[in-house]
C-alpha cells in the first residue's frame, strides 16, 4: 500500500467534500433567507421543544409514581409479613399506605393529562414541520435551479463519503490522525505533490534523499520546511 499516494487521493476527496459542505451551507441559508421559510422554522422549533419538554414531564412522573408504588409495596409487606405487630406501628403503616395510594393516583391522573397533552403537541409538530416544508418547497421551486444544484451536490458528497471509506479503511489509524491534523493546520492542504523537485505547497526545493523517500510505499516523508507529507507521482 502506497501510503503517500493513498493520502493524496484522500485529501483530493476531502477537499471536494470540504467544497460541496460550503456550497450546501450557502444554498441552505439562501433558502432559509425568506421570511417565510424562516418564521414556519421557528415554528416548528418552539413545537419540536414543547414536545421535548412534555417528554420530560412524562419521565419524571412515571419516576415519581415508580419510586411510590415501591415504598407501597414495602410498606403492604411490612402490614401483611407478620413481623410488625405493633398495633400503633400498623396503624401508622396503613395510614401512609393510604396517602401512597393517593398519591400514586394523583401522579397516574398527571400522567394521563401529560399524555393527553403529549399527543397535542406531536400533532403540532407534525403540522409545524409540515407548514415548514411546504414554505421550503415553495421557496426551493422559486428556486428552482438552486434546488436542482442541492441535490446533485448531495448526490455527490455521499459518494464521496463512500469513497472516503474505502480509503481510510486500511489505513494505519496513527497515519489517518496525522494526515487529519496536517488538514486542519495546513488550510485543507496536507500532502504536497513534489513538482520539478520542489514541494508543491511551499515550493522550497527538496534535496534527492527526500525525493527518493517520498516514493517508498510503505513509510511517509515529510517536507523539512512546511511539515507537509511528500508524495511523488
Amino acid at each position: 500500500m502506497n501510503l503517500s499516494f493513498n493520502l493524496y487521493r484522500l485529501q483530493s476527496i476531502d477537499t471536494q467534500y470540504r467544497k460541496i459542505t460550503r456550497r450546501l451551507a450557502q444554498i441552505e441559508q439562501i433558502l432559509l433567507a425568506d421570511e417565510t421559510v424562516r418564521a414556519a422554522n421557528e415554528q416548528k422549533m418552539l413545537a419540536e421543544e414543547a414536545e421535548r419538554k412534555i417528554h420530560s414531564e412524562i419521565k419524571e412522573i412515571q419516576a415519581r409514581s415508580q419510586e411510590k408504588k415501591i415504598k407501597l409495596e414495602l410498606h403492604q409487606k411490612s402490614l401483611f409479613g407478620g413481623k410488625v405487630r405493633n398495633p400503633k406501628e400498623l396503624q401508622d403503616l396503613q395510614a401512609e399506605s393510604e396517602v401512597l395510594r393517593r398519591n400514586i393516583q394523583k401522579l397516574e391522573d398527571e400522567q394521563l393529562d401529560a399524555m393527553l397533552a403529549l399527543e397535542t403537541a406531536q400533532e403540532a409538530f407534525k403540522e409545524a414541520d409540515l407548514a415548514y416544508h411546504r414554505a421550503l418547497d415553495k421557496k426551493a421551486s422559486e428556486n428552482s435551479l438552486m434546488l436542482g444544484e442541492k441535490s446533485k451536490l448531495e448526490v455527490e458528497q455521499q459518494q464521496l463519503r463512500s469513497q472516503r471509506q474505502a480509503l481510510t479503511s486500511p489505513l494505519p489509524k496513527q497515519t489517518l490522525d496525522e494526515y487529519q491534523a496536517l488538514f486542519k493546520a495546513k488550510g485543507g492542504r496536507a500532502v504536497a505533490e513534489i513538482v520539478d523537485d520542489c514541494c508543491e505547497g511551499c515550493g522550497v526545493q527538496l534535496p534527492p534523499a527526500d525525493i527518493q523517500a517520498a516514493k517508498s510505499s510503505g513509510s511517509l516523508a515529510h517536507c523539512k520546511t512546511c511539515g507537509r507529507i511528500l508524495y511523488k507521482a
